[in-house]
């Protein structure tokens, strides 16, 4: 916790100015109040957390004998279909436990789940009053992410968020475009040895917590874009760890993350650089792609699976029960049944998320240039060619 604690220092005295070529001028207004209202909550909130953690090993010291066995980690490009995938799988309740927003924000350690479902106990025997006030603020506060990114308090979510008292988490990057955060999202090839091993043996010691909390016979299982960078890291914290990375043609994964992050950084500051943006996440997002394709097929074919967003989609069930073949899981006929209905509502589904290759300002020829080994691999048309064309 003592680095977290300087980790975030460093932060805090250098993320009122100008960070890089993130901003096209110095930080307006909006930063400025943004950044006076996340400090103090955010410094609360983790102080909090960071407490509890510790008391867990004092007051739930057997958390640290729990075995994690065998977890899941869907991993990939993100806007690739991670989250359908992860939502498929998690339907599966029998054999697989994940996070909630709720967790991940408020509670990662044990005594703090503990108390707020007492408290959410004792809300139930009154008709829920803090329940329905939380939801209509959690509505009120998330409602704008839904075209993007459905969430909500209750929602399984990207543990990556856990790894903030830690000063693991590259989502702060939006905020803070700070090298020291960059080099979060190329963690096996930039962060030290002894960097990775901190991180990582904090977030075994959040999965052990969890595990202890929901059911130690259960599978865990995790769903994070930005843990692509981490996929050697993980496989040697958790040595019979099985791995899905998603895949996407860029022409449409890539323009729909930068939109993403670009809306968000645009939201923080008025003043952001779309190109800065844009360039760095083209970059970050090549070598997500390069290094899963490098590092998977070193693992045994049991460890590891790669699908596609197309494929996925289009069939969802027979996906799932592939998947299921190559780790050698059973498939009961409750999960078939659910997963022909998820089939059902995926074949009506349109994503109302609005974004383009050209009006992003990112050429079809650097689409090309970065991504040319993905669009060869799987076969996706040249973005470059009349519609039909393949490389």
């Amino acid at each position: 916790m003592i680095y977290a604690l300087s980790f975030y220092l460093s932060l805090f005295l250098t993320g009122w100015c100008r960070a890089d070529s993130a901003q096209r001028q110095g930080p307006g207004l909006r930063r400025w109040l943004l950044l006076g209202l996340f400090w103090p909550l955010f410094v609360l909130l983790q102080g909090v957390n960071a407490t509890c953690l510790q008391l867990d090993n004092w007051l739930f010291s057997g958390y640290r004998r729990v075995v994690v066995k065998q977890p899941v980690f869907i991993v990939g490009m993100p806007r690739s279909g991670t989250t359908f995938l992860h939502h498929l799988l998690a339907l599966d309740g029998q054999r697989f436990t994940t996070t909630a927003l709720w967790e991940l924000i408020f509670a990662p350690s044990i005594i703090q789940r503990r108390f707020w479902r007492g408290l959410g106990r004792l809300d139930a025997l009154v008709g829920r009053p803090f329940g329905r006030l939380i939801f209509g603020a959690e509505r009120l506060l998330l409602s704008w992410l839904d075209d993007v990114h459905k969430t909500g308090l209750q929602a399984p979510e990207e543990d990556f968020l856990g790894l903030l008292p830690t000063g693991g988490c590259f989502l702060l990057v939006l905020l803070f475009p700070q090298q020291q955060l960059w080099r979060l999202a190329y963690f096996d090839r930039d962060l030290t040895g002894a960097e990775q091993a901190r991180i990582l043996r904090f977030y075994h010691g959040l999965v052990q917590r969890h595990l202890y909390c929901h059911g130690r016979g259960k599978t865990y299982l995790s769903k994070n874009p930005s843990f692509s960078p981490m996929v050697k890291g993980l496989a040697r914290t958790f040595p019979d760890a099985r791995f899905i990375a998603s895949f996407r043609n860029p022409t449409d994964a890539v323009p729909s993350q930068v939109s993403s992050m670009v809306n968000a950084a645009l939201l923080i500051d008025p003043h952001a650089d779309t190109g800065y943006w844009r360039d760095r996440l083209t970059e970050l997002l090549q070598f997500y792609c390069r290094h899963l394709l490098d590092t998977l097929p070193e693992m045994s074919s049991s460890q590891q699976a790669i699908v596609t967003m197309e494929t996925l989609s289009q069939a969802p069930l027979a996906t799932i029960e592939q998947l299921y073949q190559r780790f050698q899981l059973p498939f009961n006929d409750t999960y078939r049944q659910a997963l022909t209905r998820e089939e059902d509502k995926a074949r009506n589904y349109r994503s109302r998320h609005d974004y383009s290759v050209d009006r992003l300002g990112i050429s079809r020829e650097r689409l090309l240039q970065a991504f040319g080994f993905i669009y060869q691999r799987f076969a996706y048309p040249d973005p470059t060619c009349p519609p039909g064309g393949r490389l």
